[in-house]
């Protein structure tokens, strides 16, 4: 019922792990594999395997997105697992239960600032101190589920139906794809996604998520997160 996109760089190791737990789902998957790493990567489970000769980096994985016959789609980064087997169905559930036209799910999101700023400034998180919300605010695992404006691309989960809303003959600017996805989903609308609670306990860190090519290691990542919501928002 559901196809999944994985996406692989440079953690080959964790690929093992990712594919036990996918398999063991209640939920039957295919599973697309998108290798980005310089070690070839080939495994009986996967239904689709590319061995990229280059980092084509995230965009590369919605391409697959196309072979899709499944009724749900769901991308999957390599430096964590679902560590439940109900995982995917919850996630189905979720979906099934708030869905609107466009709308995706996933673990970790943004509530942008009514500037369409992507991170709160120093000022407006002293104001949080004394318990007022302002400003950009950053979801992962709450205790309810929470409207967001964009889905982080680790885990975005939502109707292959609704990849028609996304143009795919694009120009691809780096380490956006998630900002662009959810905003094509949405039309550009704001709050249209949601950060679920039903993945809370089921998802598990793998090592390699904090290594030098993660997005918060690069120079002016928050300036470049803030002109792309910018750009593909509106307010």
């Amino acid at each position: 019922m559901v196809t999944v996109l994985l996406l692989n760089y440079k953690r080959v190791e964790n690929l093992p792990i990712i594919l036990d737990a996918l398999k063991n789902q209640t939920v039957e998957c295919s599973i697309f594999l998108w290798n980005n790493g310089e070690q070839e990567f080939n495994d009986p489970r996967l239904d689709l395997v590319i061995n990229s000769s280059k980092n084509l980096k995230c965009w590369a994985r919605w391409s697959m997105a196309s072979y899709a016959n499944t009724p749900y789609i769901m991308s999957h980064d390599d430096d964590f697992v679902l560590s439940s087997p109900d995982s995917l169905q919850s996630l189905i559930d979720t979906m099934e239960e708030n869905y609107e036209a466009g709308r995706a799910i996933g673990f970790n999101g943004v509530k942008l600032g009514k500037d369409l700023s992507y991170y709160p400034t120093e000022q407006q998180k002293s104001i949080r101190k004394v318990g007022i919300t302002v400003g950009a605010k950053h979801h992962k695992f709450p205790k309810k589920n929470t409207r967001v404006d964009i889905l982080k691309g680790r885990l975005i989960f939502f109707k292959t139906a609704d990849l028609k809303r996304v143009p795919m003959l694009i120009e691809p600017e780096e380490d956006i794809d998630d900002i662009f996805i959810s905003s094509c989903l949405a039309k550009r609308s704001r709050k249209h996604h949601i950060v679920t609670s039903a993945l809370n306990g089921k998802v598990e860190e793998l090592k390699g998520g904090a290594e030098p090519m993660a997005l918060s290691q690069q120079a002016n990542w928050e300036d470049y997160r803030t002109i792309a919501a910018k750009k593909y928002f509106k307010q």
